[in-house]
């Protein structure tokens, strides 16, 4: 594993807001000089602290303006089951993120829809099989983070 320094830190908080930030940019917020920072950009994504550089897509401009938490319990503990279920929520574009879960729960959604009408759909759908026990919809009025 890589060991990071409080410039490494800096670095990787910088590049999550703005991953396109130059080595001039990152240098005058980080206090080294360009080169090294740029050094340690390479170091850390050859190292895999790094994963990937990805764009994000305001859902808006698709008219997805609501997003919904769903917190989904199935009906009985089958791993042949989650990874099915795994497999056909990453298929659905609705479903703009995925996490399987410890807890009272087994899977947290994060479904980006149009409006109410669309999620409703979406629960019909989706929700109402008989592996799963139960769902929690939470309505995301902002975000702050």
């Amino acid at each position: 594993m890589t060991e990071l320094d409080k410039f490494d830190y800096r670095l990787l908080e910088l590049l999550q807001q703005n991953s396109r930030l130059t080595g001039n940019e990152l240098s005058a917020q980080v206090g080294l000089s360009s080169a090294a920072c740029l050094r340690r950009v390479q170091r850390l994504r050859e190292s895999g602290v790094i994963e990937r550089d990805v764009a994000v897509v305001s859902p808006k401009v698709f008219g997805k303006r609501m997003m919904i938490i769903v917190l989904l319990t199935m009906d009985r503990d089958r791993p042949d089951r989650y990874m099915l279920m795994r497999e056909e929520f990453g298929k659905m574009p609705e479903v703009v993120q995925c996490h399987h879960v410890t807890g009272a729960h087994d899977f947290v959604l994060r479904i980006q829809v149009a409006d109410m009408d669309e999620y409703s759909a979406f629960v019909d759908r989706v929700f109402h099989q008989p592996y799963i026990k139960r769902y929690e919809s939470l309505a995301v009025l902002g975000s702050l983070k």
